[in-house]
């Protein structure tokens, strides 16, 4: 059933129940003989006859509604398709090393698009699948210590390795340690590090925010020997630290397009926030050829004070060999046959299982007269294509429909209401009429390649962060582990007048966001467009979203590296929120993913800087300038 219905339905009840008090007042024998002289209808067969009408009348009107966003839709598909499938749900996993040692010296990669299966929920029969979003690279390594404190007093010469207006006031300090009796300076194209910090939130925010705002190298060595002098141990000072999974080949969420990754990112916030919780060491490889034994460690060198941090924070806090997982794979669903009437057919992922399976975009769809027929390809009317010659004349369109579940509830595990689609398949021609196929036939079987999802099952997944997933390929990998557990998947975007304001955020212009001039509700701009990628659920988010208290603009001059001329006119785009807000958790990774979504509402040849800030704080972070990605025409 449409989640809408019941609301149409009492607002046309209503209004029969209106007409019919005013038809009663002016035609009371009439109304007597219906039962209608009170204002109230007291006949039951009368009652139910106008129920009966309020019913019908508001199928009608969920259709007259319907029609409204379809332009919107297809300009969507064309631009923007994301907004227009539901959210999947997304977790993090982690991947244990398992097998001979031996054959993960030279690193093994488990591939972005690999598919994993969890163990099947408690009464259900079906597993979840869920797909790595990031590269992952294997070493047998584990780390044995993490420690947060205040300036180390064995690195010698610290000031040399940081900037001159920087001093270090602090170090985290990550212990390291190969598995198997493997000497440590053996591994092969280790470089790179990624991390991420596992454990309670609140902390984890926090430890992300100090590390990537207030390293400034990293000190790279064996245990006890860094007071030995340089030789001993490799420093970089040059992007010692950068964060994991913000590029466009890093994505979580299917890129619709290049020209909006930071449109990406922020829905990606929204669907997990604990998903950007990583960061990436960067040039250890030539400190690790200096260390003899099994370990090493690095010291991350901090240029502001660690705060009460250090008391929370040991090796349980840092996992390695993570990435996010989304609950996202491709599937071929099966040939079904196709009424006479080529009006729409209702697609089914797995006709064994429906309410276990959604479908969440699709990429071609194939027709046949005849089961052995030849195939015919049929494309996305709406989509984007420079080169179409190959498609004939053959399309589809798709129509999604809101339901409520309506099977009997999970039997087992916190069962939340899901509000799912349901998709329906026209073939078209060039101009969005039925298709023809002249004198070959009636097209009589369909099949699509598709991307689903599995509804809301991953959230009846009990986790223990260690054997809850498997591949199905061959690898090194003892067990993976779900260490944050699947978010709660979430319905499309772009319903009703909600589509057009959608569409209207992708390309508007950066001064909607400015509050300098006697704003009366400073921040409303930009939290106005942040609202569209909130549910009605999502209480925590919404306080977020609220609590953006200011947002500026300001025309400075700064200096881009490797640019002619080299100063160049910068929008300095600053954002304050209220850290009450957020529950304790910081506002960084919101403030991170901002600043790519800044970017999008400046033109090519302009540059963005934003500085995110507090009402508690100050200043908490300013990137360095980025250009600009609003076309000009």
């Amino acid at each position: 059933m449409d989640p809408r219905l019941l609301a149409f339905y009492a607002r046309e009840l209503r209004y029969l129940r209106a007409l019919a008090a005013e038809f009663g007042a002016g035609h009371p024998k009439i109304a007597r003989r219906l039962g209608m002289q009170t204002g109230e209808i007291g006949d039951p067969y009368v009652e139910r006859l106008v129920q009966s009408a309020a019913a019908v009348n508001a199928r009608t009107q969920m259709r007259f509604d319907d029609e409204f966003p379809r332009f919107t839709q297809a300009l969507l598909s064309c631009v923007y398709p994301n907004y227009l499938s539901p959210t999947p749900s997304v977790a993090v996993a982690r991947f244990y090393p398992g097998g001979k040692m031996g054959d993960l010296v030279s690193g093994h990669r488990i591939a972005r698009g690999t598919l994993a299966a969890s163990r099947l929920p408690d009464g259900e029969k079906t597993a979840c699948q869920f797909r790595v979003c990031h590269d992952v690279t294997l070493y047998p390594l584990v780390i044995e210590s993490g420690k947060l404190g205040g300036i180390p007093p064995d690195v010698p010469g610290m000031d040399r390795f940081v900037p001159p207006h920087r001093r270090v006031r602090g170090a985290l300090r990550l212990c390291i340690r190969t598995t198997g009796d493997v000497p440590i300076a053996r591994l092969q194209g280790l470089d790179r590090l990624p991390v991420y910090l596992a454990g309670d939130a609140k902390i984890a925010s926090h430890l992300h925010e100090l590390i990537h705002t207030a390293a400034v190298a990293t000190v790279t060595g064996e245990p006890g020997r860094f007071s030995e002098g340089t030789g001993t141990f490799h420093v970089v000072t040059s992007n010692a630290v950068v964060q994991e999974g913000i590029g466009p080949d890093e994505s979580v969420l299917p890129l619709a397009s290049r020209q909006f990754p930071g449109h990406n990112l922020v829905h990606e916030y929204f669907a997990c926030p604990e998903r950007f919780y990583f960061f990436t060491l960067t040039g250890l490889q030539a400190g690790l050829r200096k260390v003899r034994g099994d370990e090493a460690e690095i010291v991350i060198l901090l240029d502001r004070p660690v705060g009460e941090l250090p008391d929370r924070v040991d090796a349980s806090m840092f996992a390695l060999f993570c990435a996010p997982v989304i609950n996202l794979f491709p599937l071929r669903t099966e040939i079904v046959p196709v009424g006479g009437s080529m009006a729409e057919v209702h697609l089914v992922a797995v006709d064994k299982a429906p309410l276990d399976f959604e479908l969440h975009s699709l990429d071609l769809a194939r027709g046949q007269v005849s089961e052995d027929s030849d195939v015919l390809e049929f494309h996305p009317l709406h989509q984007a294509l420079l080169h179409n010659e190959d498609a004939h004349g053959r399309y589809f369109t798709v129509r999604r429909e809101q339901r409520l579940a309506t099977a009997q509830p999970r039997r087992y595990g916190t069962h939340a209401t899901y509000v799912s689609t349901e998709s329906f398949l026209s073939l078209v021609g060039p101009g969005g009429e039925p298709y023809d196929n002249g004198d070959d036939g009636e097209i009589h079987f369909v099949s699509v390649d598709a991307w689903v999802t599995n509804r809301d099952l991953p959230g009846l997944l009990r986790c223990d962060g260690v054997r809850d997933l498997q591949m199905r390929q061959s690898a090194p990998v003892s067990s993976i582990g779900l260490i944050r557990p699947p978010a709660r998947p979430r319905p499309p975007f772009a319903q009703g007048l909600k589509a057009w304001q959608l569409l209207m955020q992708l390309d508007i212009d950066h001064s909607v966001f400015d509050d300098r001039y006697d704003e009366p509700n400073p921040g409303e701009g930009l939290r106005s467009f942040l609202r569209l990628y909130l549910s009605d659920d999502a209480v925590a988010l919404r306080r977020q979203v609220e609590s953006l208290t200011a947002a500026t603009l300001t025309p400075v001059n700064r200096i881009i590296p490797n640019r002619q001329p080299p100063v160049a006119r910068v929008l300095e785009c600053g954002i304050t929120f209220d850290e009450s807000g957020f529950d304790g958790v910081s506002p960084y990774v919101f403030g991170l993913v901002l600043e790519h979504y800044l970017a999008r509402h400046v033109s090519m040849h302009s540059y963005t800087a934003t500085v995110l800030g507090s009402r508690q704080r100050g200043q908490i972070a300013q990137w360095p300038p980025r250009p600009g990605t609003r076309s000009v025409t």
